[in-house]
């Protein structure tokens, strides 16, 4: 597989950031509403707004759901799942199953974490929850530096983030995952 790089701009790195958990942190800290409540009130006015995305609805909700409770951008979620499967749930490609292509091997303990197995993966829901807490997990541990995250998410390999830490260069994966991301917030009005 060859890898092509993009550079990312200096103004624009870490600029994609985690946009719900602000949302719902200060809400939370102004309002004083919980995350539950935030949830429902926005699943109720979802229900009546319908976007030309092209993501299919009851997959929307999952994304939305699921990444509020994992304080990812739903956004985020969804572009990977279009770079992944194009909204396929049940592709496979080795050991990568379902929408975000989780590999059911490496994340086999991941799965069982949830009570999910391998014939779960290729369910839109168990899959888009399985590949939010890898995501979330490489949140917590690298930071918000959405480039990086992209990049070992997609098994790029720590010399790919090497050379983007040195001189922002990027893959097409993750230029295609984090354009998209942008577009899509576009479209839903962040």
């Amino acid at each position: 597989m060859q890898i092509k790089w993009h550079p990312l701009p200096r103004e624009l790195r870490g600029r994609i950031k985690r946009v719900i958990c602000l949302s719902l942190s200060w809400g939370i800290f102004f309002f004083g509403c919980s995350i539950p409540a935030i949830t429902a009130q926005a699943k109720q006015t979802k229900a009546t707004i319908s976007y030309d995305d092209g993501i299919p609805d009851e997959y929307r909700e999952y994304f939305d759901e699921i990444g509020a409770e994992f304080c990812i951008c739903p956004e985020l979620l969804e572009s990977i799942a279009y770079y992944e499967s194009r909204f396929f749930p049940d592709v496979k490609n080795k050991s990568c199953y379902g929408l975000m292509q989780v590999n059911v091997k490496v994340h086999a303990d991941r799965m069982k974490k949830y009570g999910y197995t391998e014939d779960d993966m290729l369910t839109a829901y168990p899959n888009i929850k399985v590949a939010a807490d890898l995501l979330a997990e490489l949140f917590e541990n690298y930071g918000d530096d959405d480039p990086i995250i992209l990049l070992l998410y997609s098994g790029a390999g720590w010399d790919a983030v090497e050379i983007y830490k040195e001189n922002g260069f990027i893959t097409d994966y993750v230029d295609d995952v984090l354009t998209r991301s942008a577009e899509y917030e576009r479209i839903h009005g962040k």
